[in-house]
This record gives C-alpha cells, sequence and structure tokens, in this order.
C-alpha cells in the first residue's frame, strides 16, 4: 500500500471514529441535556422529621431541643419508627393522600412532562409504586428519627401533602398507642370486676351466715360457752366433794344431804344443756358447727378481700404504666415549604450520562479496534 492509500485510510477511520463518538456520546448527551433543561417538569421537595416518643419523655426531649442536645435515641425505639416509615409509604396512606389531596390528578397532570406523568387509568399497584417513588422516607439508626422526603411539581403543594402525611402519621401512632393501653386496662378492670363480685358474694355470704344462726361472732359465743361449760363443771366437782363430805356424818333421809344431791343433779343437766349447745345433739348443729362454717366464710371473705386489693392494686399501676407507654408522634421538623427547584439536577445528570457514554465510547473502540486487527 502506498503513502496516498495510508493517508486515505487513516482519514476514513477518523471520519469513521468522529460518527461514531457523535452517534454513541455526544447526540445521546445532547438528548439528555435538551430533555432535562427543556422537556422535563420542574420537582419541589418538602421535607419533614418527625419521631415517636413516649408520654412521660415528652418534657425531657423538649428540653433536650432546646438545649440543642439531640440525644433523644433512648427514648424511643428503632421498631416504632419502621413502624412509623412503612406507614407512611402503605397503602392506606396513598388512598388517604388521594382522598384529601387528589394525588392521582397532580401527578398526572397534563402540565408534566410524559415520562414524569402518571397514566390518568393507572392500576392501583402501579400507582402505589409511583407514590413510593415521589416518596422518600429514612431512618436514622442513632436517633431513629424518620426523615420523609415528598416530591410534587409545585411548591406548595409538596408541602400540604407532606404535611397530610405527618398528621396522617401522627393519627395513627396515637391512635395505635392509645387502643393498646385500652385492651391492657380493659383486661384488668375485667379481673378486678370479678374480684369485686367475688367479695361481695363473700360479704353475703357471711351476712346470710349470722343471720341463720342468729349470731354475730361464734367465736365469742364459743369462747362463753366454753367458759360456762368450765364454770359449771368445776362447780359440779365441788358439790361432789361437799355431797360426800355431807354423807360421812349424815343419815340418807337427812334434808341436807337431799338438797346437795338436787343440787348436784341440776348441775349435771345444766352442764349436759351447755354441752349440746357447744356441740350439737341428734342432729343439730351446735356453736362448734356455726363457728366452722364461719370460719369458712370468714376464709373465703379474707381470700376475697386480699385478692380484690391486689387487683385495685394492679389496676393502678397498669394506669400508670399504660399512661407511661402512650407514645406521640413528635414533629422535629414541619415539611418546609420548597424555595428551589431539585428536579431534574440538569448538570448532574448530563455530566453523569456524558462520562458513562465515554466509557462505553471507548470499550466499544476496544472490541472493533480488536475485530478489525483479527480480520487484516
Amino acid at each position: 500500500m502506498n503513502i496516498e492509500g495510508v493517508k486515505q485510510r487513516l482519514r476514513e477511520v477518523g471520519s469513521s471514529r468522529q460518527q461514531r463518538y457523535v452517534v454513541v456520546v455526544l447526540l445521546p448527551t445532547l438528548l439528555v441535556f435538551a430533555y432535562l433543561g427543556l422537556v422535563a417538569t420542574d420537582g419541589y421537595i418538602s421535607r419533614a422529621q418527625v419521631m415517636v416518643e413516649r408520654e412521660s419523655s415528652t418534657a425531657m426531649a423538649a428540653a433536650e431541643l432546646t438545649l440543642g442536645a439531640l440525644s433523644l435515641g433512648g427514648q424511643s425505639s428503632k421498631t416504632d419508627a419502621l413502624v412509623v416509615e412503612t406507614f407512611m409509604r402503605s397503602r392506606a396512606m396513598l388512598e388517604y393522600l388521594d382522598a384529601e389531596f387528589d394525588l392521582r390528578g397532580h401527578y398526572s397532570s397534563g402540565a408534566i412532562d410524559i415520562f414524569s406523568r402518571l397514566d390518568p387509568d393507572a392500576p392501583n399497584e402501579d400507582f402505589l409504586d409511583y407514590f413510593r417513588d415521589r416518596i422518600k422516607t429514612y431512618v436514622d439508626d442513632q436517633t431513629y428519627i424518620v426523615e420523609l422526603e415528598v416530591t410534587a411539581h409545585d411548591p406548595a403543594y409538596a408541602q400540604r401533602v407532606a404535611q397530610g402525611m405527618v398528621r396522617r402519621a401522627e393519627h395513627f401512632v396515637n391512635e395505635i398507642s392509645r387502643e393498646l393501653a385500652r385492651e391492657q386496662l380493659a383486661f384488668v378492670e375485667d379481673e378486678v370486676e370479678k374480684a369485686n363480685e367475688r367479695f361481695k358474694a363473700a360479704s353475703s355470704g357471711m351476712i346470710t351466715l349470722q343471720r341463720r344462726y342468729d349470731v354475730f361472732s361464734p367465736e365469742k359465743e364459743a369462747e362463753v360457752a366454753g367458759s360456762i361449760l368450765s364454770g359449771l363443771e368445776q362447780e359440779l366437782s365441788r358439790q361432789r366433794t361437799e355431797y360426800r363430805a355431807l354423807s360421812a356424818y349424815l343419815t340418807p333421809q337427812a334434808a341436807e344431804l337431799a338438797a346437795a344431791k338436787a343440787r348436784i343433779e341440776a348441775l349435771r343437766e345444766q352442764i349436759e344443756q351447755e354441752r349440746e349447745r357447744l356441740v350439737g345433739s341428734n342432729g343439730g348443729n351446735g356453736i362448734n358447727d356455726t363457728l366452722l362454717a364461719y370460719q369458712d366464710a370468714q376464709m373465703d371473705l379474707t381470700l376475697a378481700s386480699e385478692i380484690y386489693k391486689t387487683a385495685l392494686g394492679t389496676l393502678e399501676a397498669t394506669r400508670l404504666d399504660a399512661a407511661r407507654k402512650v407514645k406521640y408522634l413528635v414533629a422535629l421538623s414541619s415539611p418546609s415549604l420548597p424555595d428551589a427547584v431539585e428536579h431534574p439536577r440538569v448538570g448532574y445528570w448530563t455530566v453523569t450520562v456524558f462520562v458513562a457514554l465515554n466509557l462505553l465510547y471507548f470499550v466499544l473502540g476496544l472490541v472493533v479496534a480488536t475485530i478489525e486487527d483479527h480480520k487484516e
């Protein structure tokens, strides 16, 4: 091949490379720049920060925020933050926002470019995916603060949607927290009611027993009866001793001896009556039976009273615990009103596409050169 042929070949190769560079790099970059700068609809981002707080820590949180010491991680939990984040990106949130702010109407507006616009007839699943692309949430691993970003094509609208999301999330957290507290209290209150009914039944049983036996305190009755019986037995023993002493020097027909014997018989009869009264006879109930029934009733009443007192203490402790566990959603940073366009990022994406296409062009050039070398 002569020199002129080589020059011609080099010119053809150079021209071919320039054409490929224009087609592969410059033209796509220009199209991206034109779309982002001239066609793409402006996007605005409203930002907010929220955090789940317990009622007992609200005052402390306010004090720490005032001092600028944002060390509230211990007051919230990651689970709470993740629950809030999940709810913000849920179908329930989408349905609420669509009903309140006509979300579908805004994002499917004809004023939005075709590549960013939502299809007005998009099914719910596609609508949810589109919504999640426009709503970004992040959870800080240290403080468990939930950061919210809402992208819309009007700054005031973006702020209103963000405000609506914060309000709805606050309502969700408050209701869930209070519902759990109500369920916990309802269970304990039910147990207290059962304990109260048991205490009333035991008290009623005690009153019925006292009325049935016409006695207020069988224990005292038994004590008195025992004391009387003991006294009678002592008197009987004394009378027998006196009778034996009289029998030693009096005749059996003596009046004094007959009187002593009569006193002994009277004491025996009285002692028998007192014993029957104390222990019962012929199937009758004595004081001891009444005492046993009374002791059973007293035990039931004491047990019911202790259970009722314990239940009341548990109820009070549960109320305090439930009050401490009530959670609120605190807006650390209210939804902002965007004052600058943040989407599309024309310069960033143009440079990114340009660099990526240059890398692609370089790789393709190596491939083409390798193929041509093999052909030669």
